[in-house]
């Protein structure tokens, strides 16, 4: 399975190579190409993310397959955020160290929390305060929502992305507060 992973990779590559004007982002094992003409980041980095990505999950498995669904994964421009829940400290440890030499990581934020309960009661609400920022993002005419990835765990909302400006990187912050349930944003937004 992980030879396709890699012959889905380098196939996009190629893709890539031909039009150079799409970016290939691997979603579930599935490659889905988009136009990246708006994006801030450029496709080799759209690339390089989605391979630090790929080989963070694989870490994550070879060290627990149990936690692998429990960890959310996400990478802009080499920094990786993990976020979601293991049921003890040494797990956590496991994960942050195999996650620094990954060829690629430039920075790391862990905020997996230690629990034994899965944060399945939390989910929905939690689905949906993403779904809200997002929606509201796309809305603002002022703001390039493709260059942004939301995720929010236990109400807490976790914003990467590149802004065109000082006034566009706190629009986002400013959007992403006032929605009902968060508790806080912790923005990992970077100016262009």
């Amino acid at each position: 399975m992980f030879k396709q992973f890699i012959l889905l990779i380098y196939s996009g590559i190629i893709l890539l190579a031909m039009t150079r004007c799409t970016t290939v982002a691997i979603v579930g094992g599935g490659a889905v190409v988009s136009t990246s003409v708006l994006r801030e980041k450029s496709t080799i980095e759209s690339v390089s993310d989605t391979v630090i990505s790929a080989k963070i999950s694989k870490a994550i498995y070879k060290i627990n397959p149990d936690i692998h669904a429990t960890i959310g994964i996400n990478v802009q421009e080499g920094e990786v955020l993990l976020t979601g829940t293991v049921p003890s400290n040494n797990l956590k440890i496991a994960v942050e160290k195999a996650v620094w030499p990954i060829k690629g990581v430039k920075q790391m934020y862990n905020y997996i929390d230690i629990s034994d309960k899965a944060p399945i009661s939390n989910y929905h609400k939690d689905a949906w305060i993403t779904s809200q920022i997002k929606t509201k993002l796309i809305a603002c005419s002022r703001i390039r929502s493709i260059n942004y990835s939301v995720k929010t765990v236990n109400n807490v909302v976790y914003i990467f992305g590149i802004a065109k400006s000082n006034e566009e990187l706190e629009e986002v912050c400013d959007i992403a507060s006032h929605v009902r349930g968060v508790l806080r944003v912790m923005s990992y937004i970077r100016l262009k």
